[in-house]
């Protein structure tokens, strides 16, 4: 080996650096093998779980969870649903105005009462009430209108029923 060290000049300075090379990689080599170890324990224990499930059966267990919290929703939504159209149907639109029927008798003793749905249906109670005698008429509504006479204030008491004030 000496003749071929011989033949190249600075053989001393390029086998030195040879040898810095070698070691240089040797501490690259170990610290990617120490990165490499950290690299499996976290993988091995992403893998394991609780009681020893892997982390494929964990994510079937967490996708079945899902799928019934879904099936839940839908079944809440429905009943949600079945709900808001039983309450669109009750009478929830109310309104009253009193009124003086006769010009003899003192006060807002008359009235006109409206209770309406949402679909504008209902009925509206009007009461007069007079000196000798008190009469009280009811009126059914289908759309906000109905088949019967309605006199000025009933007009009057659909239309504030219809339009309830805001926030009301």
């Amino acid at each position: 080996m000496e003749p071929f060290l011989s033949q190249v000049p600075n053989a001393g300075i390029l086998l030195l650096a040879v040898i810095a090379l070698n070691v240089v990689l040797l501490v690259v080599c170990i610290m990617q093998s120490v990165r490499v170890s950290r690299m499996r324990k976290s993988i091995n224990r992403l893998m394991t779980g609780v009681g020893g499930a892997n982390l494929e059966e964990g994510m079937h267990r967490l996708l079945d969870h899902v799928d019934e919290v879904k099936k839940m929703n839908s079944d809440q939504q429905f009943v949600i649903n079945r709900l808001s159209q039983r309450i669109a149907s009750q009478c929830g639109n109310v309104a009253v105005i009193r009124y003086n029927a006769f010009g003899d008798v003192g006060s807002d003793l008359s009235f006109s009462i409206a209770i309406l749905d949402e679909a504008q249906n209902g009925v509206v109670i009007t009461s007069i009430f007079g000196r000798e005698e008190s009469r009280v008429y009811a009126k059914p509504l289908e759309g906000g209108s109905s088949s019967y006479s309605l006199s000025d204030e009933e007009q009057a008491v659909i239309k504030k029923a219809m339009n309830p004030p805001v926030g009301a």
